[in-house]
């Protein structure tokens, strides 16, 4: 490992105090530290994605977009019809007072 890594990793750890006392089972101090060094490096590379700044209001804008186009479909949607379990429940009924009926 080198020496940017070692001490990337020595950093994160003293920044994440979880990392040390996260208990590990099953795991001998050799695995225990590569799990360590594994969750320090995908912290770091996480962070480190850049994110624009108006990516947060983006997304809000599409998923209320989104939203009110589904609205509309629903509303334009002529054909009412019920629930699954309320056919399931109709056709039920039907059948259990056919012989009744007869």
């Amino acid at each position: 490992m080198s020496q940017k890594s070692s001490s990337f990793i020595q950093e994160t750890r003293e920044r994440e105090t979880w990392l040390g006392t996260a208990p590990v089972e099953g795991a001998g101090e050799d695995e225990r530290e590569q799990l360590l060094s594994t969750a320090a490096v995908v912290r770091g590379v996480l962070q480190n994605i850049p994110v624009p700044d108006d990516a947060e209001e983006r997304s809000r804008a599409r998923a209320v977009a989104e939203m009110q186009d589904l609205h509309l479909r629903r509303l334009s949607h002529t054909e009412a019809r019920a629930p699954w379990y309320l056919r399931f429940g109709s056709f039920m009924r039907y059948v259990f007072t056919l012989g009744r009926r007869r």
